[in-house]
């Protein structure tokens, strides 16, 4: 008796390990990274479907054969590297000459068994068609219920921090762009000379010739970085925010309070929109940004693999190709794999896109995250990529001695110095009103030297009399909002947390003057 039920499940076995993966990973990643795999999953599945159906003239086994290799397909990196982590007897059997063979005799057994020995593929189906769909639909609700959370969470948030917030008064009009700028680890000109022995006054004589002050003596209000820029955006020391966390039961949840933050809520009420990149970071990605900007944004530029999509990859029998001896294949995907080419590409898009910031209608409050001269050290100081991955191939990316941890610091800095400076003249000398531009470091480097921070403000009327040498991120929007805005916050004393969020006294108190 032939079975009615359409054999649906070799589509189910092609979406989970993308739905699996993704489910595992939403708090860390945009939940639009998996599309992408996920069409092209299903897409080769139903394809490998429509070709077993011209050959085998029958849906039902055809339905049975293509959820067969695909299983095989998806639980080949997993199996690999379950095996490779835990030898059997002794015997380490993660390797490719051995999986291969038992995954090709796997592969036989199992095709002989289905084409010659199964007399009724029908009665498989529905049970097939069940037991995929329930694989569907387990991923999806754990990434639903964790989309729906986060979403309620952003509102809520957002609605507290617009309704204890005072109203903004433009003193001038037309209103200013007001860029924040991140630069991921920027540590101090003294810092940099001390630690380092490298000089980059001409980049800190760059800022002041085009109008900046620079804090010469500033430190980061936090060792970390949400902290660092959690602060800033809400005008407030963490300690002072984690009432509004308690009051929507969000825990440490500060995250939120850098999405949804006070300073970009009380810009958007007096008609501002938000402009944001993609920072690679899921706790700092401002998706829901007026207009926000990705590799993928921009059509004219060629995304390469991210990094969900070589997990993705190395977890299934795409794994074999990651790994094979063919110089070709192997060059391309160590590009792929390597999880720093979607980082390079994802500063080099910012760096470039940046300059054309002024042509989108305004006024715009503009969110930059650069994720330099952080780790991984992949830049050299011209942009180049650095061939030797000892810069880059040790425990959390960090190279694999001192020397060469000075070294790729060194050149990352003197990198984004160059590429922000180039950066900064063009958004200056396109923009039609002057903007307000706030750039500084997260936290500094390492040691001594971890609060010591690179900070910087750019004001339209030059007026810096309420800046001072040890002014500290927390007071950066104080200063604007007072001094543009219309508002008389007065400004808080400038501490730095360590690790411990215990204040941290000044380790090393000089700092060079201008």
């Amino acid at each position: 008796m032939k079975s009615r039920s359409f054999p649906f499940h070799p589509l189910a076995m092609a979406a989970y390990p993308v739905l699996a993966l993704l489910a595992a990973n939403i708090t860390e990643v945009d939940w639009r990274v998996a599309l992408r795999p996920l069409l092209i999953s299903l897409g080769a599945g139903a394809l490998l479907c429509l070709l077993l159906r011209l050959l085998l003239k029958d849906w039902q086994r055809t339905g049975l054969v293509s959820s067969f290799l695909l299983l095989l397909f998806f639980t080949y990196g997993q199996i690999y590297h379950l095996l490779e982590s835990n030898p059997i007897f002794g015997l380490n059997l993660g390797r490719h000459r051995v999986l291969i063979v038992i995954y090709a005799v796997l592969f036989g057994v199992g095709l002989w068994w289905l084409l010659r020995r199964v007399k009724n593929p029908g009665a498989a189906t529905l049970p097939l068609n069940v037991v995929g769909l329930l694989l569907v639909a387990i991923p999806l609700v754990q990434i639903t219920a964790s989309l729906v959370q986060s979403t309620a969470q952003q509102r809520e948030t957002a609605a507290l921090v617009a309704s204890a917030s005072p109203a903004l008064q433009p003193r001038e009009q037309p209103l200013p762009d007001i860029y924040y700028i991140i630069l991921d680890g920027h540590t101090r000109q003294d810092a940099l000379l001390n630690d380092f022995n490298y000089d980059n006054s001409p980049f800190i004589a760059d800022l002041r010739d085009m109008g900046f002050y620079v804090a010469e003596c500033s430190r980061s209000n936090y060792v970390y970085t949400q902290g660092s820029i959690t602060a800033p955006l809400n005008l407030d020391y963490v300690d002072n925010l984690r009432g509004e966390l308690e009051s929507l039961n969000l825990g440490d949840d500060i995250w939120i309070l850098l999405k949804q933050s006070r300073v970009r809520r009380m810009l958007e009420e007096i008609g501002y929109q938000t402009v944001a990149y993609d920072t690679t970071y899921e706790w700092s990605r401002l998706t829901d940004a007026d207009v926000y900007l990705s590799l993928g944004s921009d059509s004219s530029f060629l995304q390469m693999i991210t990094p969900f999509e070589a997990m993705l990859i190395k977890s299934s029998a795409g794994l074999i190709l990651t790994d094979s001896q063919s110089q070709f294949i192997r060059s391309h995907f160590e590009q792929i794999n390597f999880p720093y080419s979607y980082h390079v590409n994802a500063q080099r898009f910012i760096l470039d896109q940046m300059p054309s910031i002024p042509d989108y209608p305004g006024p715009k409050f503009v969110f930059v995250h650069i994720l330099v001269p952080h780790v991984p050290f992949v830049f050299k100081a011209d942009g180049t990529i650095w061939e030797d991955p000892a810069y880059y191939a040790g425990e959390k990316a960090m190279p694999s001695d001192s020397i060469l941890i000075d070294e790729g610091y060194m050149n990352q800095v003197a990198f984004i110095d160059q590429a922000i400076t180039l950066v900064l003249e063009q958004i200056l000398a396109e923009s039609e009103t002057p903007p307000i531009i706030f750039m500084h470091g997260d936290h500094g480097w390492i040691d001594q030297n971890r609060l010591l921070i690179l900070n910087a403000m750019y004001l339209p009327d030059q007026n810096y009399a309420a800046l001072y040498p040890t002014i500290s991120p927390v007071n950066g929007f104080r200063v604007i909002f007072n001094s543009y805005f219309g508002t008389d916050y007065a400004l808080l004393p400038d501490i730095s947390y360590n690790a411990d969020n215990q204040p941290s006294p000044e380790i090393s108190p000089q700092c060079l003057t201008p």
